[in-house]
């Protein structure tokens, strides 16, 4: 019936007298009754095929918009730091402790200044993240990718579910699927929210003193239209994370869209650098300043160290300026900042900030974890209006 976070449960008539038809004189968002019925009908299906898995979207992205958080109060021991200090040690000690491995990126972890992690590729393939004190030198601990609920695995297997269910690159394409049946549901079903223009006050409302069935009905409805924006860019930008080449394809179908470096610059097969990745980082650390560096690996098929850092145009910490430069030699191929360029490069820029929250700070992460609460309760909300409704229906048949 009503829009919950893009979810409808409930079915396809009038659930209560005071909020249904007002008559011949009122005026429905959706026009007709035909169309306002089939919207619902769609809808209510969608709601009940995708229900657990946006309640599984949900309840990990209000996890994981303090994953950060989450993790240092869960592992202490990997995030502390005495001060900050070179990296090369830490790059030669990780290559020491894994021979025929290679150090893949180098993460400056500025929440606690002088923690550094490296990701390391092993000789056996395996997947490392190793946790140093860059003052001192000193190895905090090392973890692996595997997936788990132990307080090491915990926060990355919980991320790695929000995007995938655990179910690799076929359940990641499904989930943008998903994405993208939550979106086109919430724009349809807008005017399904509103029984008439005269009345749309009632819909934002949960009347006093009801129970049960009633207030089921109203949190369903009026959460949902409170939060209605938010909730459909988090179905936006869900549909650029799994399907990203898609969406980005669609938007430059309306405003050109700048390429990334490694994806018009390739060698064609791995390229040995010459620049070790020490150095590199030092160069980035100079074209950067005063801002600092976030992060920086080696694209072995572009031939190019890449590099994010801070810069004052950000509109997210993780850093949105992007440094490319020559493996070889050090000379800059390529300095961009995400947010420059034009209408559908800005539009790229602003989804991961507006995802995660962090284009408005500690409130936005906030608010994108209880919009992740509102979902659910319209998920459960919508199920026991559904299920209600059935019930009711059943008796009715059996009356006949």
């Amino acid at each position: 019936m009503k829009p919950m976070g893009g979810m409808d449960l409930a079915g396809s008539g009038p659930v209560e007298p005071m909020l249904g038809s007002a008559g011949p004189d009122s005026k429905h968002l959706t026009g007709t009754r035909p169309l306002r019925a089939a919207i619902t009908t769609l809808h209510r299906w969608f709601g009940l095929v995708a229900a657990v898995w946006l309640f599984g979207i949900a309840l990990s992205g209000s996890i994981i918009a303090f994953h950060g958080e989450i993790d240092r109060a869960l592992n202490p021991d990997f995030f502390r730091a005495s001060g900050q200090g070179p990296v090369a040690p830490l790059l030669a000690d990780a290559e020491r402790r894994h021979p025929g491995g290679e150090v893949r990126t180098v993460l400056y972890e500025h929440e606690v200044p002088g923690l550094v992690s490296l990701g390391v590729r092993t000789a056996d393939d395996r997947r490392l993240q190793l946790y140093y004190d860059s003052g001192t030198g000193r190895l905090n601990g090392v973890r692996s990718d595997d997936n788990g609920l132990s307080r090491r695995a915990l926060v990355g297997t919980v991320y790695r579910f929000h995007y995938s269910f655990l179910g690799g690159e076929a359940l990641e394409w499904f989930l943008g699927l998903v994405a993208l049946g939550w979106a086109l549901t919430q724009l349809l079903a807008l005017g399904i929210g509103f029984t008439s223009l005269a009345r749309w006050r009632d819909s934002f409302r949960i009347r006093r003193g009801t129970h049960g069935h009633k207030r089921n009905f109203d949190l369903h409805r009026a959460l949902s239209l409170w939060l209605y924006p938010l909730t459909l860019m988090l179905a936006v930008s869900g549909i650029y994370f799994n399907w990203p080449d898609a969406f980005k394809d669609t938007v430059a179908a309306v405003s050109p869209v700048t390429p990334t470096f490694d994806a018009v610059t390739t060698t064609g097969a791995p390229v040995a650098p010459r620049l070790s990745m020490a150095d590199a980082g030092g160069r980035f650390a100079a074209l950067a300043a005063p801002h600092p560096v976030t992060s920086f690996s080696y694209n072995e098929t572009a031939g190019a160290y890449r590099a994010r850092t801070r810069d004052a145009r950000d509109i997210s910490d993780n850093g949105q300026r992007i440094l490319w430069i020559s493996a070889q030699d050090g000379q800059v191929l390529h300095d961009r900042h995400e947010t420059m360029g034009s209408a559908g490069d800005v539009f790229l820029a602003w989804q991961f900030p507006l995802h995660s929250g962090r284009a408005l700070g500690l409130g936005g992460r906030a608010l994108i974890a209880f919009a992740g609460l509102v979902i659910m309760t319209a998920i459960v909300t919508g199920l026991l209006v559904w299920a209600k409704k059935r019930k009711q229906r059943r008796r009715a048949s059996a009356r006949h």
